[in-house]
């Protein structure tokens, strides 16, 4: 059980993030004031009566006032949290959300003993807005898109893909930039969220209800965020409107050639005229699939390299073209796209193992994996019976060191 003085702390870092004072809660709870402030003090522990109002008021579930070990990692005060008119308050909540599981993933880590480090695309500086060169900071925009590529072509050697399509791109930015990705609910009208903090390190909620290729280009332009100023972060429309902003201008542009590198998209289109003759719509799409982008997205990356002319794009939309119904057609996509987990892979096996060596509760194990006690014990139990090999047991040690010495073992 926490002290009543780390209690008093949550409840106070909490009530100061929702915007009210000890005498709004107090009136809300049906207590003094002077209540309020012996409960935050740690003077006095409240009620569970008492506790289940407050959190209910906070909009905290009682488990995170609780829990012992629990990581605040409050944003950096330089976030930016711009929404689209109408949605401040839905967006507001996402970043709350995303600060909620970017902190259980920290908890998680620390209750194994597992330290972040930075990971190898956080040491990589010349892009980043403080430090790039006097013609960079300039902030002209045709600089800003050049520097945006030049960022995907360090990015794309960085993770060793070559000019090839760039695949299980999630499970690469985790391990490469340490990014913690999530799949949240969120309105249509907002992409994607780049949230930091030194606690929590760099984490991304992306909208689980966009198609894959949305996504995919939803999280490349975080990271171009994450490259350029992590600290600011990011709120990313689905409609972007901030087209002269110079951060906007190096992200579209990172995405772009990150997703589509110029030298590999110019040499498919031309073997594809080589072998066919000529370069149609199913060559489009064909090249949109192989790429996991969009038929909008390859087609004016087309015009953008001069392949294709400009206004192809506008001229099939103004005729009703439907890439997705050509694409079936085609065989080149299911009709039907399985929604992505909520969270990430790594922060469930974190929560297992934890559970394993007895750090929670079930009822933690629950709580971290978003889940009723049900589910929680068969997540559980489906990754023990994994682990089984020949009747075995093995269990699987995330912190073990292999190498302790040069030509030693541990």
């Amino acid at each position: 059980m926490i002290s009543s003085q780390k209690l008093g702390e949550r409840i106070a870092s909490a009530r100061k993030r929702a915007n009210l004072t000890q005498a709004e809660i107090a009136a809300k709870v049906g207590v003094a004031r002077t209540t309020i402030v012996a409960m935050e003090k740690g003077e006095r522990r409240p009620s569970n009566p008492e506790l289940i109002k407050v959190a209910g008021i906070l909009n905290v579930s009682v488990h995170d006032l609780l829990r012992e070990h629990a990581v605040a990692g409050d944003v950096s005060p330089r976030f930016r949290m711009t929404a689209p008119p109408g949605d401040e308050s839905e967006v507001d909540a996402v970043v709350r959300r995303l600060k909620t599981l970017g902190s259980r993933y920290a908890e998680l880590e620390q209750l194994l003993g597992l330290r972040r480090i930075p990971a190898p695309l956080e040491s990589i500086e010349a892009y980043r807005v403080d430090r790039a060169g006097a013609g960079w900071a300039s902030g002209a925009l045709s600089a800003m898109r050049l520097l945006g590529q030049d960022a995907a072509r360090t990015v794309r050697n960085a993770l060793d893909v070559g000019d090839g399509p760039a695949l299980a791109l999630e499970q690469q930015l985790e391990l490469q930039a340490g990014l913690r990705i999530f799949h949240l609910q969120m309105p249509n009208s907002i992409a994607a969220m780049l949230i930091w903090s030194d606690e929590l390190g760099a984490c991304v909620a992306i909208n689980r209800g966009h198609p894959l290729e949305r996504r995919r280009w939803s999280l490349s332009h975080e990271t171009a965020h994450f490259l350029r100023d992590r600290e600011a972060g990011e709120v990313l429309p689905l409609q972007l409107v901030r087209r002269a902003d110079p951060a906007e201008v190096f992200a579209e542009s990172f995405a772009q050639e990150f997703l589509m590198p110029s030298g590999a998209i110019s040499r498919r289109f031309s073997e594809r005229v080589r072998a066919n003759g000529r370069f149609t719509i199913a060559d489009i799409l064909w090249m949109a699939h192989l790429y996991q982008v969009s038929f909008q997205a390859m087609t004016l990356r087309l015009e953008n390299l001069e392949l294709l002319p400009v206004g192809t794009y506008e001229g099939l939309a103004e005729k009703n073209f439907r890439p997705s119904e050509a694409a079936e057609t085609l065989g080149l996509q299911s009709a039907v796209q399985p929604r992505p987990e909520l969270l990430p892979e790594r922060l469930v096996t974190l929560a297992v193992q934890a559970y394993e060596k007895e750090l929670i509760s079930e009822s933690e194990l629950a709580s971290y994996l978003e889940l009723d006690r049900v589910a929680a014990r068969h997540v559980y139990q489906t990754r023990r019976q994994s682990q089984v090999e020949d009747g075995m047991l093995v269990e699987l040690d995330l912190g073990r060191e292999f190498v302790t010495q040069a030509g030693s073992e541990p």
